[in-house]
């Protein structure tokens, strides 16, 4: 097996989240669901439904599927999460995605690193059009979605297909993850992991950066 590898989830490290992208105007369906909740909630705005998530109660989709219900009731156009993602992030540009995330992939690669994308629901929340439309992920070595493979983060075995897929062993991946539920199924496996910050995606990064033995952007060049 060859290594180390950079292993990046994909909604939150790699694509801005929803609650970073509502531009919506105060008061709509989206605005209402998605301003000051999620890991940009507040003391005075709490987000139970996201605590649960944390906290390994519910899954991801499930989250999903009860704002995206939420929405649609409130207004929105559209039933299911297709709907909401699309109102948010069609068309696909360039500006979704964070630029300290496409460095970083420059980045591991230039240095001979291979470079993976680990996502439950890239395929289940986005059209295959839009997806081949975001160029980082034509950019990654391998793509592992568990929308197409049955199986979905913590599921060990999802981990297990990436290790195969790159050829790399758990200890010499490092995997960066925006859910503490899959962070603690990576870590389970002996997968170097870091939590991704959403309020501090900079020292996310630099946490990768450190653990890859690359330096950090304020020092390159």
């Amino acid at each position: 097996m060859t290594g180390p590898a950079l292993v990046l989830d994909f909604g939150g490290p790699v694509l801005l989240t929803p609650f970073e992208l509502v531009r919506d105007e105060v008061g709509t369906p989206a605005w209402s669901l998605l301003h000051e909740r999620g890991p940009l909630a507040t003391a005075e705005r709490p987000d139970p439904v996201w605590e649960s998530l944390q906290a390994g109660r519910i899954t991801e989709r499930d989250y999903w599927d009860e704002r995206a219900a939420e929405w649609h009731q409130s207004g929105g156009h559209g039933p299911d999460i297709r709907s909401m993602i699309a109102h948010l992030y069609e068309p696909a540009r360039p500006a979704l995605v964070r630029e300290r995330a496409r460095t970083l992939v420059r980045d591991a690669h230039a240095a001979g690193m291979q470079v993976g994308i680990l996502s439950n629901d890239l395929g289940h929340f986005h059209k295959d059009e839009w997806i081949e439309q975001i160029e980082i992920v034509g950019d990654v070595d391998v793509v592992v979605d568990g929308s197409v493979e049955g199986y979905l983060k913590p599921h060990p075995r999802l981990y297990e297909m990436l290790s195969e897929r790159l050829d790399v062993a758990f200890a010499d991946m490092v995997f960066l993850d925006d859910q503490t539920t899959n962070i603690r199924g990576a870590e389970a496996l002996g997968i170097p992991s870091v939590w991704f910050d959403v309020t501090d995606p900079d020292e996310s990064f630099a946490a990768v950066r450190h653990l890859l033995g690359l330096p950090t952007e304020d020092n390159d060049g």
